[in-house]
């Protein structure tokens, strides 16, 4: 195990890395941001690994989780599961979904990067059907709003997401279903050359992604499938109204931006 000093996305960040010390060039990397998750962490992991098995990239892939200073046992489950080189372990100072993604996205040694949450509300076993588009377009996104996919969740988490997607994407102009996930694969080099600039709070990082890579024509490939509430522990979402507004505005700066 090896701790490397790291400069990240635009700024020295403050977080440190945990790795197995021969690095190399993978064909997928697998980023998952963290924030108390010692119910799900290392159950994830596994069935990870277990749908991988069946798929080109068992022997070509890594697991990289993203920690946010969690206050329970999730940083004890990391350097656990690291020491049996299981994975990649950031453990940050600071917090923020989308900062974790990018952080994880650049230290990765993947060809190809998929994200997503470690709660089981993105399904390990939808993996494959994500990866067998990835040769053929930029950015595939498991989508909850396209014919096929579906939300589990609290009737008014359900209609109002879809309600908001849909308003946000007419007013940015995309044509994307599902633009708040963070379920979604990337050819690493094409994430990478994203020109983005906003911060975020909750899942509107994805609607910047969208947009930039629609200027890029960039091949996007929206794959159906449901979304499950968390099996354990707290949604970082917070509530309806919070996200929303954080979602619309957004919206607006990208549709009025220079």
């Amino acid at each position: 195990m090896s701790l490397y000093n790291y400069k990240g996305y635009g700024k020295e960040l403050d977080f440190e890395i945990l790795k197995n010390p021969l690095k190399k060039e993978k064909e997928l990397s697998i980023i998952i941001p963290t924030y108390n998750e010692e119910g799900n962490l290392e159950e994830i992991v596994k069935e990870i690994k277990n749908v991988l098995n069946s798929t080109k990239f068992r022997d070509s892939h890594e697991i990289v989780v993203v920690d946010d200073s969690s206050k329970d046992k999730t940083p004890e489950i990391m350097n656990k599961l690291v020491e049996k080189g299981y994975f990649i372990a950031l453990h940050r100072k600071k917090r923020g979904i989308f900062t974790a993604v990018l952080d994880g996205i650049k230290v990765s040694n993947g060809k190809f990067v998929l994200t997503m949450d470690a709660d089981f509300s993105h399904p390990p076993e939808i993996i494959p059907k994500i990866l067998a588009y990835a040769n053929d377009y930029d950015i595939v996104s498991a989508s909850r709003f396209i014919k096929g996919g579906g939300m589990e969740s609290p009737f008014i988490r359900r209609v109002g997401s879809k309600l908001l997607n849909r308003i946000c994407g007419i007013i940015i102009g995309l044509n994307i279903r599902d633009l708040g996930g963070n379920f979604r694969l990337f050819k690493k080099d094409k994430f990478l050359a994203l020109p983005l600039k906003y911060n975020s709070i909750f899942g509107e990082f994805g609607f910047e992604i969208f947009y930039r890579a629609k200027k890029l024509n960039y091949k996007i490939k929206e794959v159906p499938f449901t979304y499950y509430f968390r099996k354990e522990g707290k949604s970082k979402m917070g509530n309806l109204f919070k996200y929303g507004m954080a979602y619309l505005k957004r919206a607006f700066e990208l549709r009025f931006e220079n």
